[in-house]
């Protein structure tokens, strides 16, 4: 009998602990994505390019597909001014080591003096690599009015 009880307590305490632990991750991920929307309005490529993954691709609002290179050049581009970057709804799904996000976003903006507002819907693929989140890819897609 002395054996089983360390059995059950590591039956009974260790799925508390997983769930711990994936709630942790979440949060991690949530804040992520708010930085992201930061990143992005105040140019800041260089820390932006600490949550990407050297594979990371952006499938964009117009169907443009920019490798992590080309989106940081798009994120260092001042002539894009960005006065709102937000995201809303999101929800976690998580696999394993690997996290999809998919929630609201709404920006605006003036790109090369020219306004512009976006509402849409977008996908985030995060993974867990040498015990950091990093996200692969990301899809964007515009709301019809």
């Amino acid at each position: 009998m002395r054996r089983v009880w360390p059995s059950i307590l590591v039956l009974v305490l260790l799925p508390a602990a997983i769930c711990s632990q994936s709630a942790n991750d979440e949060s991690k991920i949530i804040a992520l994505e708010n930085l992201w929307n930061q990143m992005q309005l105040h140019h800041d490529a260089g820390a932006m390019e600490k949550i990407l993954d050297p594979d990371f691709v952006l499938t964009d609002y117009d169907g443009a597909v920019l490798s992590k290179s080309q989106f940081l050049a798009s994120v260092r581009d001042v002539s894009d001014q960005l006065t709102v970057e937000v995201s809303e709804d999101m929800k976690l799904h998580r696999h394993g080591d690997t996290v999809v996000v998919t929630g609201a976003t709404h920006e605006k903006g003036t790109n090369k003096g020219k306004h512009y507002e976006h509402r849409g819907r977008f996908t985030d693929t995060w993974i867990l690599k040498n015990g950091e989140w990093l996200c692969v890819a990301s899809h964007l897609g515009l709301l019809t009015k």
